[in-house]
């Protein structure tokens, strides 16, 4: 892509050069006069025009050359966003890994409550503000290590299964 786009700009501006030569080394273009209401253009214009966009490609190729390309087909590595898990690890360890402290903290907490709490107590566990508590939980939702349901005037907070169901087959 770079190089092409590369190679396009040098070609245009050669020929914007070009044409720029073409018309200095005539009296001022074609004809001398035909420019506007028989107003000279004044030779420096023409030179201007074949001076300039000769600068710039010789810059654009001074630039393709001092930095090539390494290829133009590179393999993209996506981030996994699942932890890879190491051997006699368990999937809450890797987990647990990957989170900031916060949700670290509520996490635990949940695994340490039998995985099921009501957000107001992870809140008054961790210590956590409750503008806190729920942004954390939020995110921790939204990537599906807990789910929430409604209960009265609060939710009730579940660690998600897939981390409890190993959790149970690991004391098992």
């Amino acid at each position: 892509m770079r190089t092409s786009t590369l190679f396009f700009i040098v070609i245009v501006v050669l020929a914007v050069s070009a044409i720029g030569l073409f018309f200095f080394g005539f009296e001022g273009g074609f004809g001398g006069r035909g420019y506007g209401m028989g107003a000279e253009v004044p030779r420096s214009v023409w030179l201007v025009l074949f001076g300039v966009p000769l600068v710039v490609a010789v810059a654009v190729l001074v630039y393709a050359l001092v930095f090539p390309e390494l290829s133009e087909e590179r393999p993209v590595e996506k981030p996994s966003s699942v932890p890879a898990i190491g051997k006699g690890e368990s999937a809450l360890d890797a987990v647990l890994r990957v989170l900031n402290d916060d949700e670290r903290k509520v996490v635990e907490t949940l695994v340490a409550e039998g995985g099921t709490m009501l957000q107001k107590d992870i809140r008054w566990k961790t210590g956590l503000s409750r503008v806190k508590t729920h942004r954390v939980l939020f995110r921790l939702n939204k990537r599906g290590i807990v789910s929430a349901e409604k209960y009265y005037n609060t939710n009730k907070i579940f660690l998600a299964d897939w981390l409890t169901k190993e959790k149970s087959l690991n004391t098992a």
